[in-house]
């Protein structure tokens, strides 16, 4: 047998000897300390303010965020700010800040990106200079240009940041966003606009949306996650979302069922495929959105209502 290898090649005999008996995490057990993560929900959920105190705690090498140990290396975060600039993030800032009460040095690790072009590459020369544990990338849609539903295309533009992520061992959380209406179902994967190569991408896809009864409260809910637990992966985080725009835990854990208003009838379901079809999906993507097993029943919710409201007309 010939046992001569690449220069590059990585055998069983080399994993194994590395006694690896758990996942190193940033912040355990949830985030992993290197790989691309993905943060979405609707709009006005607090996704930027979420991922803002992130940063801001690790820079400042605090032991601890929502009651999970952080395990921070660098001390150091570079956030990519697409839509809010040098001004407002100043001004937010300062208004987390007056719950978190940090020291402006403590922030000196907290490097802010506002120039959306060629991010992948100025993140290089910026990780190379200065190694970091965490980059924020908010939000994907800004930065990528293509086809949301174009799944080769998702992969390609995703690739440079995970190259990004394997060379400097560090975190790539993107902000993202949930379709229409998607609150009115249970908290999934499915849930996120766009193609699934999106999600394939990512090794941990979390889903912040707001408490129904009590706008205070927001859930964190893991809707994709192969190293964790069912336990995270059917109920939420719940936590306590602060007039500063500071998240709070808040020690209660709350099943994805009961997430979702009343109404999640058929006529819910309906209007969201129809949503999702002007938006350009096929039946089978719209099926799987909804939890259907295959397009035909998309076909015959959108047949059932449309002649229902036909016969209401006629």
């Amino acid at each position: 047998m010939n046992n001569v290898l690449f220069p590059d090649e990585i055998t069983g005999e080399m994993l194994l000897n590395q006694n690896i008996n758990e996942i190193p995490t940033l912040l355990e057990p949830l985030l992993p300390k290197s790989g691309l993560v993905c943060l979405a929900g609707s709009s006005d959920t607090g996704k930027s303010a979420f991922l803002r105190q992130l940063s801001m705690s690790v820079s400042a090498g605090l032991k601890a965020f929502l009651g999970m140990k952080l395990n921070v290396e660098h001390r150091s975060a570079i956030y990519v700010s697409t839509e809010d600039d040098e001004t407002a993030n100043a001004y937010l800032i300062a208004r987390q800040n007056a719950d978190m009460k940090l020291s402006p040095i403590s922030l000196r690790g907290l490097r802010f990106l506002f120039d959306s072009e060629n991010v992948a590459l100025e993140l290089d020369k910026r990780l190379a200079s200065h190694p970091a544990d965490l980059v924020v990338v908010d939000c994907f849609s800004d930065l990528y240009t293509g086809s949301m539903n174009e799944g080769n295309q998702v992969r390609q533009f995703l690739m440079q940041y995970s190259q990004l992520a394997n060379k400097y061992k560090c975190l790539v959380i993107f902000l993202h966003h949930c379709g229409k209406r998607t609150e009115m179902f249970m908290p999934s994967k499915h849930n996120l606009l766009g193609s699934q190569a999106f999600e394939a991408k990512m090794r941990l896809v979390l889903e912040l949306r707001s408490d129904i009864a009590d706008i205070s409260c927001k859930h964190l809910c893991c809707v994709k996650g192969n190293y964790l637990s069912a336990e995270y992966k059917s109920e939420s985080i719940k936590l306590r979302f602060s007039e500063h725009l500071t998240f709070k835990e808040t020690g209660e854990r709350v099943p994805f069922e009961n997430l979702v208003p009343v109404d999640t009838s058929k006529e819910a379901k309906y209007q969201l495929a129809i949503q999702l079809k002007e938006d350009g999906l096929t039946y089978e993507q719209i099926a799987q959105k909804l939890g259907y097993k295959d397009k035909s029943s998309v076909t015959k919710l959108i047949q059932s209502y449309e002649s229902k409201k036909k016969n209401q007309n006629g």
